[in-house]
């Protein structure tokens, strides 16, 4: 008897508006993992669902290559939060699904399972060589193998953890000032008490390895740590870890979002402020901590929000109650500015270097971190020498201070902070805000040099910037979305729609009317 034909439609990892459908001789719940052809090409391929009426005709539709059964299944988790980010950002499943399974990690997978297949090829052989007849020394010996490969199998093949209920998350709860990151460990610590899944998010490498350092004597073996530092074996194993029962604390970039949790009960944002959270190329053009969010939704999580000042997305959801607060009093001094172009009225500037710079880089007795901006390296490199002979001074760019931190120093100085910022658009204030905050983690003294004193001074509130952004109906107001060229990233247009019940109909016209050429931004971080 011929089994029914069952027609499924299958994520590939590519940009297609559409969702191929195949068919099969089985039936195949979502998340699957299935080899199919399209185009003559092999893809591997995760079912998203079974359809009933594939709206073409049965001999159009091809059918699947095979069923990669050794490959573990997409949970329906991940494929709800694949579905709310091609939705909200605007590109397609198949760009969401590509971020997620990238080549390498399939890879990975699929040398993962080869090695159990080899264990399962060794064991049935070691149990042949059982059952023939044998010295007891040997059966010993013998014996001792078989149970070794058996324990190797149970290990790698222990069943996922069983779902959880999944109870409503309640709001976010933002935590500000000293000992924001000491707040979290009491939550921390429960959900790994209940032997529950955390997600501590971290905008770069160099967050991360404080965060590691911070958090490692505590929770040990339960953490688990994966960005693109780390070797494809040793992020394979962090998703190994997520789907076995246990506790697990995972540390990671925004990559980390898309890790199979079984039980997740946390998520932790740390600097959510931080514009790296912004993923810019390729799609799906996310942020990851309005991703982590959703994310948290969709586990029924909890989620906390740590940040120096608080982007004013977060800013505007505590004006608005959606959100809750927690602040910490800041006893940590302040970063001294220093107005540039003062100090040049005065004949206060030696090159680069500012007299008040100069005579507290002389006054500090540990290691020093010059930021630089427009400056060059080499010219950069021969003042300084020239001006601190035989000091521990490092110069490094703001991507280099957070990919490797600041080397113990005692005082960090930048040269000119508004080449530190992107542009000069309605964001600017808010991120100069920010970014002294960001510094001031790094060394006990900061200076910051600049034309534009007003601009990082410590006095100009958030609900200012906020009240100015109401004014001029900017986000977080309203929604943003920008149209890009491709390449080049260049604003060919922008878009402030309303938020209200007709955001997602404005956002899908600008989809349907995008020009040859162009992706959509939804309310980019640069």
């Amino acid at each position: 008897m011929t089994a029914a034909t069952t027609y499924i439609q299958v994520l590939l990892p590519v940009k297609l508006r559409w969702v191929p459908t195949y068919s099969c001789q089985m039936s195949l719940e979502p998340g699957t993992r299935v080899l199919v052809e399209l185009g003559r090409r092999r893809y591997d391929g995760v079912v998203w669902r079974q359809i009933e009426r594939p709206g073409l005709a049965p001999e159009r539709i091809q059918g699947i290559l095979a069923v990669q059964e050794e490959l573990p299944r997409v949970t329906p988790e991940e494929l709800r939060f694949w579905e709310f980010l091609a939705n909200y950002y605007l590109c397609t499943l198949g760009e969401v699904y590509k971020a997620a399974y990238p080549l390498l990690k399939v890879r990975s997978e699929q040398t993962a399972a080869d090695i159990l297949a080899r264990l399962h090829a060794r064991l049935e052989k070691k149990e042949q060589e059982l059952a023939g007849r044998h010295n007891e020394r040997v059966m010993q010996r013998l014996t001792a193998e078989r149970d070794a490969l058996r324990a190797e199998i149970e290990a790698l093949c222990r069943p996922a953890a069983a779902p959880a209920p999944k109870p409503a998350p309640g709001a976010p709860l933002v935590l500000l000032g000293e000992g924001r990151r000491e707040a979290c460990l009491p939550t921390i610590r429960e959900a790994v008490s209940q032997g529950r899944q955390v997600l501590v998010l971290s905008p770069e490498i160099a967050f991360c390895n404080q965060l590691e350092a911070f958090l490692q004597p505590e929770f040990g073996a339960c953490l688990q740590v994966f960005h693109s530092g780390r070797t494809p074996v040793g992020r394979r194993q962090v998703a190994e870890t997520l789907r076995r029962p246990g506790p697990a604390v995972v540390l990671g970039t925004r990559s980390a979002l898309f890790l199979p949790f079984r039980d997740l009960a946390l998520v932790i944002v740390d600097e959510e402020q931080d514009p790296s959270y912004k993923q810019t190329e390729p799609a799906p053009r996310y942020h990851g901590r309005d991703a982590a969010i959703a994310l948290a939704g969709i586990h029924g999580a909890r989620v906390l929000l740590c940040a120096a000042v608080p982007s004013l997305e977060t800013f505007f959801n505590i004006r608005f109650d959606r959100y809750s607060v927690q602040a910490a009093p800041d006893t940590a001094p302040p970063a001294e500015i220093i107005d540039i172009s003062a100090e040049r009225r005065k004949n206060g500037m030696v090159g680069v270097f500012s007299r008040k710079l100069i005579a507290a880089v002389q006054a500090t007795a540990g290691p020093v971190v010059l930021l630089r901006g427009w400056e060059k390296p080499d010219l950069l490199q021969q003042e300084t020498e020239r001006l601190f002979p035989g000091r521990e001074i490092h110069i490094k760019t703001l991507g280099a201070l957070k990919r490797e931190g600041a080397d113990g120093a005692a005082l960090l100085a930048v040269l000119q902070a508004d080449a530190l910022l992107s542009r000069d658009d309605f964001r600017s204030d808010e991120r100069a805000l920010q970014l002294v905050g960001t510094l001031r983690q790094f060394a006990p003294r900061v200076f910051i040099q600049t034309a534009v004193a007003e601009r990082f001074a410590s006095g100009r509130s958030l609900d200012e910037l906020l009240e100015e952004r109401r004014q001029f109906h900017f986000p977080p107001q309203v929604r943003l979305v920008e149209v890009r060229r491709q390449g080049s990233g260049e604003v060919v247009e922008r878009h402030f729609l309303p938020r209200n019940k007709q955001l997602a109909a404005r956002k899908a016209e600008l989809v349907s009317h995008l020009p040859d050429g162009c992706y959509l931004d939804v309310d980019p971080v640069d």
